[in-house]
């Protein structure tokens, strides 16, 4: 099992459609092999940063997932609505 953290900005004035973006995204990678959960949250100190932290079975359908045409189509759409690169952080049980 892993946990992934995203990190992402979003220029003033996108957050709606960052959100909408975000929501078709779910829904693709909801139905990928190896995915369990996922929730988006909203930093309370500054409201146009949003992280996501999605759990999987393995490494390997994280991998997949990421490597994915899907993946790459609605990161295409959210790519614009990104102030800056996302920081994607793979998280492994102790």
């Amino acid at each position: 099992m892993v946990r992934v953290l995203i990190e992402r900005r979003v220029p003033e004035g996108m957050a709606g459609d960052f959100l909408l973006a975000l929501r078709q995204m779910r829904f693709e990678a909801v139905h990928r092999p190896g995915y369990v959960s996922g929730e988006t949250w909203r930093d309370a100190a500054d409201p146009l940063r949003f992280i996501v932290i999605s759990t999987w079975t393995s490494r390997q359908a994280w991998d997949a997932w990421v490597a994915s045409d899907a993946r790459s189509r609605t990161m295409a759409l959210l790519g614009p609505m990104i102030d800056g690169p996302e920081e994607i952080t793979v998280l492994e049980p102790v």
